[in-house]
């Protein structure tokens, strides 16, 4: 009788397990299209090129900016594009990075990985605390990049 408790114990953690994975996953793509496709990020930065203009867009708010052959202004596009990649690469990193983090404390934390736990905590505490400075940083950046390209 014991034997038949524990395989059902295990079989319900199991399935746990699979469905906060899945939720995971389905969070993960779902972050990661809304940024692609919608510009849905902190930040919301996208930039297009039309017919000699650039649209420089910050979630609602937009700004249309012509575009000279000079080589200068040539790089302070391509300089601001970069920018705004870098930007969505450091939001797919942190995403992935907290998604797997949670993961991991939860498996450890049914495990009853006690220190495992709280060290991985601190770790991802740490690190989020840097990517946080470095992605303000690179918002500050951007919106110098910005404002120079618009006042010529």
């Amino acid at each position: 009788m014991v034997k038949v408790e524990t395989i059902m114990n295990i079989q319900h953690e199991k399935k746990k397990v699979r469905w906060i994975v899945v939720c995971t996953l389905v969070a993960v793509v779902s972050i990661f299209l809304l940024t692609h496709f919608f510009a849905i990020y902190p930040g919301g930065y996208s930039l297009e090129k039309q017919n000699g203009e650039v649209l420089i867009a910050k979630g609602a708010d937009s700004n249309r900016v012509a575009i000279d052959d000079s080589v200068l202004s040539q790089l302070k596009i391509a300089t601001l594009e970069l920018q705004i990649n870098d930007l969505k690469i450091l939001w797919y990193v942190g995403v992935i990075f907290t998604a797997t983090t949670l993961l991991v404390l939860f498996t450890f934390s049914n495990l009853k990985m006690r220190k495992a736990v709280i060290i991985i905590a601190s770790v991802y505490v740490g690190m989020a605390i840097l990517v946080f400075l470095q992605y303000s940083s690179m918002l500050s950046s951007i919106d110098n990049s910005i404002q120079r390209l618009l006042n010529g």
